[in-house]
């Protein structure tokens, strides 16, 4: 081989180890987690490197539903669509929420829609009932509708993962939230049937980093970029409730999560379940 082309295959394949390099970095390592691991050793934990959305299990927290009765108590129906559940950092945000309706002595319902093998398909058997009301209730969805209509707080609870809810939480809506049960037809138009409801959203973000809340809360960085980002969050959000009938209370979106290996993740960790509970005590207590 000759000295001339010997260097141009050595930086062809310095070129091609670069890419390669770059494409793994941009497909799988999210941006809220930057990649310690060092080269050429053995990645035994993948959420480790490519999502800050797992939580050590040392820090993990739990709540005990109560499930609903027929007391008189006020009742939260947390609806999750998160296949990571008992692991993921919005699991935590949802145990955390969960505790401080429990604290305050509300009834707590969690629906972990994967655990219950939730069907968010509509198939063309369930299409018109989903859809006009015709028809018997699926016998999976009767109990559903059972805790929605006993509920007075319903919280959606999902990680962001393309800007909307995920497509079992947004199947769990469509095939629950079905005509003649969350609206029907009349001489004026649509009618909301779930009057006196409140819906709320919880959901864990990768984006900006710029804040953890609603319209306002961000932390001075690109926060008008966060207002919009969050402002078009709550027309659907007005726009679903409104077309149920319910209240929309807001939502809290945590996009400030620390870093895995994070020296302060502990810290950090207990500071967003403080700023949850502020949020919900503002948007559900204060707001009023």
């Amino acid at each position: 081989m000759s000295r001339r082309l010997y260097e141009t295959n050595l930086l062809l394949a310095v070129l091609l180890s670069s890419l390669s390099v770059a494409c793994y970095a941009a497909d799988a390592v999210s941006g809220a987690t930057p990649n310690h691991a060092a080269p050429g050793s053995q990645i035994k934990n993948v959420d480790a490197v490519t999502s800050a959305s797992i939580v050590p299990q040392k820090l993990r927290i739990s709540a005990k539903a109560t499930g609903f009765t027929d007391s008189k108590a006020k009742k939260v129906l947390f609806v999750v669509g998160d296949p990571r559940f008992d692991q993921s950092l919005e699991g935590f945000l949802v145990n955390t929420a969960a505790n401080f309706f429990l604290k305050k002595g509300y009834e707590v319902e969690i629906r972990d829609l994967y655990k219950i093998r939730f069907n968010p398909v509509i198939t063309p058997e369930n299409f018109y009932h989903a859809k006009d009301g015709f028809g018997q209730t699926p016998d999976d969805i009767k109990p559903e509708q059972a805790l929605v209509s006993k509920a007075d707080y319903i919280i959606f609870c999902y990680p962001n993962w393309h800007d909307s809810p995920n497509a079992i939480t947004k199947g769990y809506m469509e095939r629950v939230f079905s005509k003649k049960f969350a609206y029907q037809d009349t001489p004026k138009g649509l009618e909301g049937l779930l009057k006196g409801k409140g819906i709320y959203s919880i959901m864990n973000a990768g984006w900006l980093g710029g804040g953890q809340g609603n319209v306002g809360d961000g932390i001075g960085k690109l926060d008008t970029v966060w207002d919009k980002y969050l402002g078009a969050y709550k027309v659907v959000d007005d726009d679903t409730a409104g077309f149920w009938g319910a209240k929309n209370l807001g939502r809290f979106v945590n996009d400030q999560s620390p870093s895995n290996l994070d020296p302060q993740y502990q810290e950090k960790l207990q500071k967003l379940a403080s700023v949850l509970d502020s949020r919900l005590e503002r948007d559900f207590f204060k707001n009023k």
